[in-house]
């Protein structure tokens, strides 16, 4: 199992990590809305549908930061949607995209955006600024917000964090969809990406940064669906290891979610209990609470 948190920059548009390989959280969701009828300005949707622009905010977002000072170094920088803890199912050749501001402004820059007096306006002249919904009560997600807030300050962009109940932030992502971005995270329960059909088919409700399409939008979003169903209709692991693996190299280049961080996950157990084996899945340490039992040495200590 893992968790993910990443923006939701919707078009719209964390790991469950052990202290051993295999259990990984993945926080870093960030997405943003592109659904059509969505209650936003559509240049702002022009922003989001922009494939330069969603990169360049994955690049000027410090992962490292947010493992350091959120997580205490508890973390790792995220690729996608799969921890690197799936060791088959995970793509190795991908890398979580590099820190690179400059990098990031030179290809805004080469898409129409300019900087002005500190601020990055479009090519029709509107200032970059756009609201980022949270959950509230969620300290870690909260200090990503900020953190995440203060990196796109160097871009010249100007992020509102606006942190909700939780029924709330549902309705908004799902329902209204009145919001322009969305940090979040989302849970891997099962290793199979047969598991996560409902969010990468363009069909599917769970397709957050525009879902429920009657035929994908995007070229890119079309070679995903045939891709998915294609693992899905085949018994060879190799040929389904294939498919899904472009799946995350297409998802990676696209990043409809910005991935973020894989936060480890720490298990305490009694010094006295026998046959503890934490593993990735849930639940990580009582998965074999058959066998478990305490020593004798336990006796009146308990």
């Amino acid at each position: 199992m893992w968790t993910q948190y990443c923006l939701t920059v919707w078009l719209q548009s964390h790991l469950l990590q052990h202290a051993t390989p295999g259990r990984h959280w993945s926080l870093s969701k960030y997405g943003s809305n592109q659904v059509s009828n969505a209650p936003i300005p559509n240049y702002k949707k022009l922003w989001f549908q922009s494939r330069i622009f969603r990169r360049a905010i994955s690049e000027a977002i410090n992962r490292e930061d947010l493992c350091r000072v959120v997580f205490l170094r508890r973390a790792s920088p995220a690729v996608g949607s799969v921890s690197p803890a799936n060791r088959f199912w995970f793509n190795k050749a991908l890398k979580p995209p590099s820190f690179d501001v400059s990098g990031a402004l030179q290809s805004l820059q080469k898409e129409g955006f300019r900087l002005q007096k500190g601020t990055l306006l479009d090519y029709e002249g509107h200032a970059l600024e756009f609201s980022l919904i949270t959950n509230s009560g969620n300290k870690a997600r909260e200090r990503m917000a900020t953190m995440i807030q203060q990196d796109l300050r160097q871009l010249g962009i100007n992020l509102n964090v606006v942190t909700l109940d939780f029924p709330s932030l549902i309705e908004r992502i799902s329902r209204n969809f009145n919001y322009e971005a969305c940090l979040l995270g989302l849970v891997n329960v099962d290793l199979d990406p047969n598991a996560q059909m409902n969010v990468w088919l363009s069909s599917a409700s769970n397709h957050q940064w525009n879902p429920n399409q009657k035929s994908p939008e995007t070229a890119w979003e079309a070679e995903i669906d045939r891709l998915m169903q294609a693992q899905a209709s085949t018994t060879d692991p190799q040929k389904r290891k294939a498919f899904f693996d472009r799946v995350q190299q297409i998802v990676w280049e696209e990043a409809p979610f910005i991935y973020l961080v894989n936060k480890n996950s720490l298990a305490a157990v009694s010094p006295f209990l026998r046959n503890v084996t934490p593993v990735a899945l849930r639940p990580q340490t009582y998965w074999n609470v058959e066998c478990l039992y305490f020593g004798n040495e336990a006796a009146g200590k308990r």
